[in-house]
């Protein structure tokens, strides 16, 4: 009798487990996100700052796009802005806001104070970025987000195309205490053909966590920057 009323309790409710495993595979999304920036020293500054200030301030501005699933499928366009104080030949403070206009869920803003290290060893190059974002959002919403990436790359002997990789953890600092909620990987590499323009190739991959449904997305990431600095 017992094993009869299993039987009926597994054939009962085994669909609706086996459904609700099926609804909480992660869904798998493509995109493509592209950039150019620009950086520079402030040297509007020199008459207020010394000059050996004003060569440890570094200014920047970037602008993106994010596709969708398919490249035509804008889902965001934003704009950075910040500026970075090198410390030391290791350490560099900054700060740098963003706006994004997003075609799915209203625009959005953030602003962010940042932390970086860097050094080499041999012919390999180690780095670690913190990051505290606040987010422009409703009470209760992903506001508090403390962010640590770290990154390595690997200076290959007459080579132009040097592999970088970093992988970087988000929290969110909220009403249910510090939650991690996703990681982001990223392997590419840099190529300048001249003195002050860099171009950069990357693939990119995000896991969320703490979902019932998670998200998982590879992104093509292609950027320019250009360095006024050395330009």
């Amino acid at each position: 009798m017992l094993a009869v009323r299993s039987l009926l309790l597994f054939v009962l409710f085994a669909p609706a487990g086996l459904l609700a495993q099926e609804r909480a595979r992660p869904e798998l999304r493509q995109e493509f996100w592209m950039s150019v920036g620009v950086t520079g020293r402030p040297s509007f500054l020199k008459d207020l700052l010394d000059k050996s200030t004003v060569k440890r301030i570094k200014t920047a501005g970037e602008l993106g796009y994010r596709s969708a699933d398919s490249f035509f499928a804008g889902k965001q366009v934003y704009l950075d802005l910040g500026a970075k104080y090198e410390l030391s030949d290791h350490f560099t403070v900054g700060s740098e806001v963003r706006y994004a206009y997003r075609s799915d869920n209203g625009d959005r803003q953030r602003a962010c104070a940042l932390l970086q290290y860097q050094t080499k060893w041999e012919r390999f190059d180690f780095g670690y970025r913190f990051d505290y974002q606040h987010n422009f959002r409703p009470i209760g919403e992903a506001r508090e987000i403390l962010r640590n990436k770290f990154s390595a790359g690997y200076n290959i002997r007459k080579f132009k195309l040097d592999p970088q990789f970093s992988v970087e953890f988000f929290q969110w600092a909220g009403y249910q205490g510090l939650l991690y909620f996703g990681t982001r990987y990223k392997l590419g590499t840099e190529w300048s053909p001249s003195k002050g323009h860099t171009f950069g190739l990357g693939i990119m991959h995000d896991r969320e966590r703490a979902v019932y449904a998670p998200t998982y997305r590879f992104m093509l990431a292609v950027d320019y920057t250009l360095n006024l600095r050395k330009a």
